[in-house]
């Protein structure tokens, strides 16, 4: 038993030395935005950049417009991946076999790449994204890619404590049609290798502050790096303040870190009608796909209202 916590301590000071190591070689050509950088495009092809700072939004309380398209409340279908940047060979392949058709895209670890940009378009996709970096002139962060246009985003950004990266969370609503609810997304990329769970923690308790001012249906998922007990304990305190189930695998097929699944999709308000975790070699992580349904209990518009 010695022998396998020695082990571990050891891979994971190893990881930490790496992460150490690559932040110091990205450092000479990456820059860090002062402030929150939401970068979104529109069906009309005209990119905006923000502050979009969750931290500034004094009510998560949004009304759907009557006449925007929302998603069916029958069907809401759903493709996360951390992409690894798009550095592996085939993710262009897998990203268009295993995304296409899907409702709503969460990707971490996104490259916002000419190729990435062409493929979005090509599906007719609109998209947002809180980019974390810019890496050689391209940011990188969590993306959002959806079929309407979201009612509204802001986000979140929590730097590595020693590789002073940051990690980044966008949060998206969007209507769903015949329904008086709005649908709250999150797209988390979680902090990674640290000394101990305080950053960790205070990226959560952030999060936990902008989730639990919404009142109706909502999907949290991504990259939550809970690769320790610790880390699990905290994801899992978040979830049960807000009520949220996590989406149950049967044969796992998940990648795992030291033994933890890390990508998670955490839900309420829905009913779950199909799902799959898909076997790649184009990324570091196995994607996963979900298929929901608003659920039975939510409130639907009437007839005559």
């Amino acid at each position: 038993m010695h022998n396998i916590f020695s082990h571990l301590a050891n891979q994971i000071t190893k990881s930490i030395l790496l992460s150490l190591l690559f932040g110091g070689l990205l450092f000479g050509c990456t820059s860090i935005s002062e402030q929150e950088q939401l970068i979104s495009i529109k069906r009309d092809g005209v990119v905006t950049r923000s502050n979009g700072d969750c931290s500034k939004t004094k009510s998560n309380k949004i009304q759907a417009e009557i006449s925007l398209p929302g998603f069916s409340s029958d069907s809401i279908s759903i493709f996360d991946w951390n992409m690894h940047k798009g550095k592996n060979q085939n993710w262009t392949l897998d990203f268009l076999n295993l995304s296409h058709g899907k409702d709503i895209i969460f990707l971490q670890e996104a490259s916002l790449t000419e190729k990435l940009k062409q493929i979005l378009h090509g599906n007719t996709m609109v998209w947002n994204m809180n980019a974390a970096f810019k890496y050689k002139g391209v940011e990188t962060g969590v993306l959002f890619a959806s079929t309407i246009q979201p009612l509204s985003s802001c986000g979140l950004r929590q730097k590595e404590p020693l590789i002073r990266i940051p990690k980044t969370i966008l949060i998206n609503r969007y209507k769903i049609t015949d329904s008086t609810q709005v649908l709250l997304t999150a797209n988390i990329h979680g902090i990674n290798f640290s000394p101990g769970t305080g950053s960790y923690q205070e990226q959560f308790t952030r999060l936990l502050d902008i989730l639990e001012m919404h009142e109706g249906p909502m999907i949290l998922a991504g990259d939550f790096n809970n690769w320790n007990t610790k880390r699990t304990s905290i994801v899992k305190h978040l979830a049960e303040r807000l009520s949220l189930q996590a989406l149950m695998f049967n044969n796992e097929g998940r990648t795992t870190f030291f033994g933890n699944s890390v990508d998670h999709i955490f839900y309420r308000g829905l009913e779950v009608v199909t799902h799959a975790v898909h076997q790649v070699i184009s990324s570091d992580h196995n994607p996963i796909s979900v298929i929901f349904r608003l659920a039975h209990t939510q409130t639907v518009l009437e007839s005559n209202q």
